[in-house]
C-alpha cells in the first residue's frame, strides 16, 4: 500500500545540497511507494520553492511555513517549543510513511529530529558529517551532536568518505551511498569566454570558484602558498569567482607580484570552468562539492587538498598539502599535462542514481 513522503528542510539558503536533491527527486516522484510527496520549507526560501514548482509534478505538494534553523540550534532546539509542536502536528496530520530530512549539516532540522515520534521512519540526506574536531572547533560540540546523528533510521550520503565520517561521529544507522549527479556544461571555447570577462588570452588561469571562506575552503592556505611561490608564478593569473568573508584578504594581494582577478558570483560557473586551465580546491573539509563534479565534467584539472572526499574522487598526485606545497611546480605540471577527457554522466548512470534514491526512502530497503 502506497504511503506519503514528507520532506523537511529548514535552511533559508539555496545551495549545492538543494540542487543535488532536486537532481535526485525525479526518481521518487513516480515511485509506487508514495502516493503523495509533501515538502515543508521556510517561507523565506523562495528559490527552493520555485525550483520545486518547476518540476511540475501533480504528486508534489509544496507547503512553506515560518520555521527555519537558527544559530546554536543543537543547543537550543529543545527550547523551540512552537517549532516542535508544529512538527508533531504535521506528523499527526500527514501520517507519512517516511520523513526525509534535507540536511546541509546535522544542525539542520535538529528540532524535528528531537520532536518526532521515535517510531517515525526517518531518513537523513546529508552531504557531510565532520566532527567539530575535524573543523578545528570546540570538540565538546560533538557530544551534543551525537544524539542528533543517532536519530535517523537511515542516511543517504554522496560518497563513501561521508559514510566513514558518520561512523566516526557516532551514527548507528546504515548509510546508502548515492553519487551526486550534475548536468554537463554548455560547450564553448576558452578564448570566447575569456573575451567576455576581460581575461587574458595569453596567460594560464588558475581558478578558485565558490565561497571565499578562509577556514573551511582553505583560502588562507592558498594565499600563503601563492605568496611562497610568487616569484615563479609570473605566467599565471589567479581568478577568484565568488564572494565571502575572505574577499578583503584576496583584494590585499592586488598590486603585488601576483596577477589577481576577482569576479563576483554568477549563475554561470561553467563559463569559468571552461575558460580556466586549473581548478584550486584547498578546502579543510567538504562533502562532495558540486563545483568539483562540474570541473570533472569539463575535463578541468583540479589541484586539491588531502582530505578524504578529494582522495576518493581525484588522482593521488592531485591531492596536496597546501601548507607546504610548491604551488608553482604543481600548477606548471598540471598545465603541461593539459585538460583531461571530460568525465560524462550518461543517462543510465543518472537513472540509476535516481532509482537508488527512491528505494532508500522506503522502510525495509537494504542500504547499499
Amino acid at each position: 500500500m502506497a504511503g506519503k513522503l514528507l520532506i523537511l528542510q529548514d535552511s533559508l539558503q539555496f545551495g549545492g545540497h538543494e540542487i543535488m536533491f532536486l537532481n535526485l527527486l525525479p526518481g521518487a516522484l513516480p515511485s509506487e511507494a508514495f502516493d503523495e510527496i509533501v515538502v515543508r520549507m521556510p517561507e523565506g526560501n523562495a528559490i527552493f520553492q520555485q525550483r520545486l514548482r518547476d518540476l511540475g509534478s501533480p504528486r508534489l505538494r509544496i507547503a512553506p511555513w515560518r520555521y527555519a534553523k537558527r544559530p546554536a540550534e543543537p543547543y537550543l532546539a529543545g527550547f523551540r517549543r512552537d517549532y516542535g509542536a508544529a512538527v508533531r502536528e504535521t506528523i499527526l496530520h500527514e501520517r507519512p510513511q517516511t520523513v526525509l530530512l534535507l540536511q546541509g549539516r546535522i544542525e539542520n532540522l535538529a528540532v524535528p529530529m528531537l520532536s518526532m515520534p521515535k517510531d517515525q521512519f526517518t531518513v537523513s540526506y546529508i552531504p557531510m558529517a565532520h566532527s567539530m574536531r575535524d573543523m578545528d572547533r570546540n570538540s565538546l560540540g560533538d557530544s551534543v551532536r551525537r544524539r542528533l546523528y543517532r536519530r535517523p533510521d537511515r542516511f543517504i550520503v554522496p560518497s563513501h568518505a561521508v559514510a566513514g565520517q558518520l561512523t566516526r561521529v557516532g551514527a548507528r544507522a546504515p548509510a546508502t551511498v548515492i553519487e551526486n549527479i550534475v548536468k554537463p556544461p554548455v560547450r564553448s571555447t576558452s578564448p570566447d569566454i575569456r573575451s567576455a570577462f576581460g581575461l587574458p588570452h595569453d596567460r594560464r588561469i588558475a581558478l578558485f570558484l565558490g565561497r571565499f571562506d578562509p577556514q573551511q575552503k582553505g583560502l588562507d592556505l592558498l594565499i600563503a602558498a601563492m605568496q611562497r611561490s610568487a616569484a615563479a608564478l609570473d605566467a599565471w593569473t589567479f581568478l577568484f569567482v565568488g564572494d565571502g568573508p575572505g574577499l578583503a584578504a584576496i583584494e590585499a594581494l592586488k598590486g603585488g607580484a601576483l596577477d589577481i582577478r576577482i569576479i563576483p558570483w554568477t549563475d554561470r560557473p561553467h563559463d569559468f570552468l571552461l575558460g580556466s586551465d586549473v581548478m584550486l580546491m584547498p578546502s579543510r573539509y567538504e562533502g562532495v562539492p558540486l563545483v568539483m563534479l562540474e570541473a570533472m565534467l569539463c575535463g578541468l584539472p583540479i589541484l586539491a587538498s588531502e582530505i578524504d572526499v578529494f582522495r576518493e574522487y581525484l588522482p593521488a598526485e592531485r591531492c596536496v598539502n597546501f601548507g607546504t606545497v610548491n604551488l608553482a611546480a604543481q600548477l606548471d605540471a598540471l598545465f603541461a599535462a593539459g585538460r583531461g577527457a571530460a568525465v560524462d554522466q550518461d543517462a543510465h548512470r543518472i537513472a540509476r542514481a535516481r532509482a537508488q534514491f527512491a528505494e532508500a526512502l522506503v522502510p525495509g530497503a537494504k542500504a547499499v
